[in-house]
């Protein structure tokens, strides 16, 4: 009743385009009756009642025939140009024959009277084989103007379905326009008066609300601020005075305390870091700690390669675990549908339909985990194609500054063998980025994994590395001590010898300097072995004592005297390893107590080169305060005016705005807002009619006139094609005439060799008797054909078109008919004409259809 309500209204309100979607839906319905039977159009029952044309033509010339008859073309292009070899052929044995002399040399007359003839014949054979390529062009003429003619007739009619569906479309367009017409109105009213009123009095109210909101915080930060800058002003006077007095006792701490002190903790440590058994003693500490270092990166690289491994293998595991419920989902749906089949009641009918669901979700759960799979393996092969380009990348580098370095013809040769690399490294780069896609959770954890395993990989590695490092500057250091005691010992050795061949005091006091400093160079790497020694002795009571550990954990959890007597046995041992470790720091304790005393001089010397710029730093902090605290107490008197005047400047706006908002802004917004909502309303109400009804309808005939357009467009190509194909058949054609003309001249010219050079044997050999032509025919011949007239009346065999048959008939004629059918005028086969006497009635019910909708408009507008 409320819809029956407002469409009365409206038509009472002269709203024409109500009775416009009648009268249009009668006319289409009409329309499409009529169009309907042409345009293999199939109604159904339920269907929307709009204007619906479904465009299925097909061209009279289907694309095979097209195709054939291109191909019959070219075949025949190719017969003509076989025929013109054989005519070059016959033409230049003919310029050779007329060369030839008379000679008294009996088989070689005999031989040039044999090549004569048998050019002869191949002269006939040509004039035979141009003939049936002239048939053959003048058919493929035919078959081609039968094509042109039948796309024209397609161009025609797909035209004509075109104009009926454009009719179709520019009747819906002009009922949804009406319709349209009424909904732009009530937008133009909207947009012109009631949603700029509205907007108008929406912003009016909420500007009020936010510079009231604006002026009630402002009133609290300048009361605020107010008591601020009071304390502000006697606060900066305070600093200023403060700040000079640190300046000047900061500076007499740094040059009375702090530098004295920075000095001497530098010459100290300088002095302990230069012994060589404590930077061998370091060495080893640093080699060792890498070394540990190393080891724990190689562990945590295995781990991250584990962790991406094992996302790997769960997205294998799904999906065998989603294949595996797809069988089982499949086996299911046989067992529902054999059940079914046996007894079709509507509860097997359900389990087939929840069978077919379990399907489709196990398909969908199955190419998701492919889909996962795949992109894991795709991130795989990309991260191996980047690992490649990097490599060929550099090899490019280097190749490149060995070209510019020397231009060789070898570094030439490696520098186009590195670019070709590098493009394949490009090209597998770039392939394998684009088979690889990030778009969910699973992935970006792989790929997350992926990065991580790498990453850990790349530390590890340069971990050993630096560990290697490391070992080799203590190695470097063991062995220049090694090196020194060698030098040391030889040049004792030498000594000595000088002494033994001249005993005197200064040699004496020679070998022992020597004797000295060979003892020096023992102690140094005597000291350097012995710390070997020790950090094996404490890497083995470690190990001694986590064995301990083990023992006792397996004496408490599993007390027995098995238990009992291995912890025995591991606390012997470490108590051994223990006395190990002490007995070897005995000897190095000296050194030792030299590197401690280092690293505390060593921080010593941090903490005064700290005091010593911390020092500094606070003296420039100091001088940069002290001009930020002067302009603060410059400023901060005019603060404090300003902060009074901004709190009775706001007390005063609060209330005009309160005022002001009470009343008028709240009324006229009230208003403002009844008239809006009553047009969005009236909108809704036009715009749920254009959609349900005369939308729709235009939808569907401009999509009936986009496949007439279509179906014209590609009866237009086939006409092109045709068209195109005609001109390549009359240009067979043609040539196909000149050919034949050229080769009867040939044979002309072949002719007159045999009536000139040859004699009369062997021109009856050639003419008479029984002979064998080109097709297979034999004739009898009794009397000599030596002259024109006789070879004229011979009988020949030619092809003769029969129109439109693709086939030749030979017939038998003289030479003089053959030649004048060759001056003879084409036939023109006459081509099949085509009819649609059923679109005329059909389109005539279209008509019918369509006055009988205007006529029930018509009866609605009276009524």
């Amino acid at each position: 009743m409320p819809s029956s309500k407002v469409h009365f209204k409206l038509y009472k309100a002269k709203k024409n385009w109500v009775s416009a979607g009648l009268v249009t839906t009668a006319v289409l319905a009409g329309l499409t009756l009529g169009t309907a039977k042409s345009n293999d159009v199939v109604a159904h029952a339920d269907a929307t009642p709009v204007a619906t044309q479904t465009v299925n033509q097909q061209t009279t010339t289907p694309a095979s025939q097209t195709t054939e008859t291109n191909s019959a073309v070219d075949k025949t292009s190719d017969q003509i140009s076989q025929v013109k070899d054989e005519l070059n052929k016959v033409q230049q044995a003919n310029d050779a024959n007329k060369n030839v002399q008379k000679t008294n040399d009996a088989n070689k007359a005999a031989d040039q009277d044999q090549q004569i003839v048998n050019n002869h014949k191949a002269a006939k054979q040509t004039v035979k084989d141009a003939q049936d390529a002239q048939a053959t062009a003048k058919l493929d003429v035919d078959n081609a103007q039968n094509a042109v003619k039948q796309a024209q007739e397609n161009v025609d009619k797909t035209s004509n379905d075109l104009n009926d569906a454009q009719a179709v479309q520019n009747a819906a367009q002009e009922s949804y326009d009406g319709n349209q017409n009424a909904i732009t109105d009530a937008d133009k009213d909207m947009n012109t008066n009631i949603k700029p009123a509205k907007d108008k009095a929406d912003q009016a109210y909420n500007d009020q609300l936010a510079y009231q909101k604006q002026l009630e915080n402002g009133l609290s930060q300048f009361q605020g601020d107010l008591e601020n800058k009071k304390e502000a002003e006697k606060a900066a006077q305070t600093k200023v005075d403060n700040t000079n007095n640190a300046i000047t006792d900061a500076y007499n701490e740094l040059r009375n305390n702090i530098k004295p002190a920075k000095d001497a903790a530098d010459q100290a440590y300088n002095d302990a870091i230069n012994d060589q058994d404590v930077k061998y003693f370091d060495a080893k500490d640093a080699a060792k700690a890498d070394q540990a270092a190393a080891d724990q990166a190689v562990a945590q690289a295995t781990k991250s390669a584990n962790a991406a491994n094992n996302l790997k293998q769960a997205a294998q595991d799904a999906v065998t675990s989603a294949q595996a419920t797809l069988d089982a989902a499949n086996h299911q749906l046989q067992c529902d549908m054999s059940a079914w089949r046996h007894n079709r009641n509507h509860e097997n009918a359900l389990a087939v339909n929840k069978s077919k669901r379990a399907v489709q979700a196990a398909e969908d759960a199955l190419a998701a985990a492919k889909h996962n799979l795949d992109n894991m393996n795709n991130y795989d092969a990309l991260k191996q194609a980047q690992v490649a380009d990097q490599a060929a990348t550099k090899a490019l580098e280097e190749a490149n500054a060995a070209v510019a370095e020397d231009n060789s013809e070898w570094n030439q040769e490696a520098q186009a063998a590195a670019q070709s690399s590098f493009n394949t490294a490009e090209d597998t780069l770039a392939n394998a980025k684009g088979s690889f896609v990030n778009d969910n959770d699973s992935i970006a954890n792989y790929v997350a994994a992926k990065d991580k395993a790498d990453a850990d990989q790349v530390a590890a590695d340069q971990a050993a590395t630096k560990a290697t490092d490391s070992q080799a500057v203590a190695d470097a250091i063991k062995n220049a001590a090694q090196t020194a005691l060698n030098d040391a010992q030889h040049q004792y050795q030498r000594e000595i010898s000088g002494y033994r061949h001249n005993p005197s005091h200064e040699n004496a006091v020679r070998v022992n300097s020597a004797k000295q400093v060979r003892d020096n160079a023992q102690n140094v790497l005597d000291n350097m072995n012995n710390y070997d020694a020790y950090l094996a002795a404490k890497d083995n009571e470690n190990a001694k004592l986590n064995a301990l550990y083990q023992a006792q954990q397996d004496e408490q959890q599993n007390p027995s005297d098995w238990t009992e007597e291995a912890l025995d046995q591991a606390q012997s041992e470490y108590d051994d390893a223990q006395n190990a470790a002490v007995a070897a720091r005995a000897k190095v304790a000296d050194k030792l107590a030299l590197a401690n005393s280092r690293a505390s001089l060593k921080n010593a010397k941090d903490t005064a080169d700290k005091a010593y710029d911390d020092q500094v730093a606070y003296i420039n902090q100091l001088e940069a305060g002290l001009n930020n605290f002067s302009n603060d107490l410059n400023n901060a008197q005019q603060a404090v005016k300003d902060a009074q005047q901004k709190v009775d400047d706001t007390n005063n706006a609060i209330t005009d705005a309160d005022n002001d908002m009470k009343n008028n802004i709240a009324p006229a917004k009230a208003a403002a807002d009844k008239a809006y909502n009553d047009q969005v309303s009236y909108i809704n109400m036009l715009e749920d009619h254009l959609n349900k009804l005369t939308g729709p309808q235009l939808a569907a005939a401009k999509q009936a006139t986009a496949a007439a357009t279509k179906a014209h467009d590609d009866a237009v190509n086939a006409k092109t094609v045709a068209d195109n194909n005609l001109t390549k058949a009359n240009n067979n054609k043609a040539a196909a005439d000149q050919l034949v003309a050229d080769a009867q001249a040939a044979m002309d010219t072949a002719d007159a060799l045999v009536d000139e050079k040859v004699p009369s044997y062997i021109k009856h050999d050639d003419n008479q008797g029984t002979t064998t032509d080109d097709n297979g025919s034999t004739t009898n011949v009794n009397t000599p054909t030596d002259n024109e007239a006789a070879r004229a009346g011979a009988v020949v065999t030619i092809p003769v078109s029969t129109g439109a048959a693709t086939a030749t008939t030979p017939a038998t004629m003289t030479r003089a008919q053959y030649r004048a059918q060759l001056n003879s005028a084409a036939k023109q086969n006459a081509l099949p004409q085509t009819s649609n006497e059923d679109s005329v009635g059909i389109m005539a019910l279209g008509t019918v259809s369509a006055m009988f909708g205007l006529g029930l408009a018509a009866r609605k507008r009276e009524a």
